[in-house]
């Protein structure tokens, strides 16, 4: 049986490495891979553009620029499919991103959205929205959220250097520790020697002599 699963793509590192670990960790015999790349631009129609407040002419040659980059990512992401022999396709649909993947999820009845990512300023969050948040909210299927490799990367070796360096400190404590301990009851062992050296002098001298008054 066939399954459907879905991933935004557009031309940026991140969309990418998403389409990679889908194929390295998630494809199985029988998906197909479901690309979708949205584009935020009004439909190139003189009524759009006028409700737009954009030129046409403007409006015509971003159109072109579109045609032209979807066409460089269509040639790309067929060549790296084809390479690892998995079956897909590349839909192009104009509209709001979250929304648009969640459309075509339902429409492809997807059983899963792979979704990269994307870094954005705290003001571009807040006035436009988060596509990972909306998909999260509203997608039909589950959605897994793919994280930067190097950013990845970059955490895990801050967080084992942070470990490595606890575990240095924590041996350095109980270092410290374990000689404190040893000084101690060196201490208290000799303490306790000459108190029980001094006592058994004394009983010897009172069994060999006996009391000095006595004599």
């Amino acid at each position: 049986m066939q399954q459907n699963i879905v991933v935004p793509v557009d031309h940026s590192v991140q969309s990418e490495n998403a389409v990679k670990f889908y194929l390295k960790s998630i494809h199985r015999h029988g998906n197909r891979l479901v690309l979708v790349r949205c584009i935020e631009l009004p439909e190139p129609s003189l009524n759009k553009a006028r409700d737009s407040h954009v030129s046409p002419t403007i409006l015509t040659n971003l159109w072109k620029e579109e045609q032209a980059k979807n066409k460089s990512l269509e040639e790309k992401m067929t060549a790296l499919l084809k390479q690892q022999k998995v079956p897909g396709v590349l839909r192009t649909t104009v509209g709001k991103p979250g929304e648009v993947i969640c459309r075509v999820a339902e429409e492809e009845n997807a059983i899963l959205i792979i979704t990269a990512a994307q870094p954005m300023s705290r003001m571009r969050r807040t006035l436009l929205g988060d596509v990972t948040d909306f998909l999260m909210s509203h997608a039909a299927c589950p959605v897994v959220v793919c994280g930067d490799p190097v950013e990845v990367e970059r955490r895990r070796q801050a967080s084992a250097a942070a470990g490595a360096g606890a575990s240095r400190n924590k041996m350095r404590h109980f270092s410290g520790d374990s000689i404190h301990v040893f000084t101690s009851r060196i201490r208290h062992r000799f303490a306790s020697g000459s108190k029980c050296l001094s006592g058994s002098r004394t009983s010897d001298h009172d069994a060999l002599f006996g009391d000095g008054k006595e004599i």
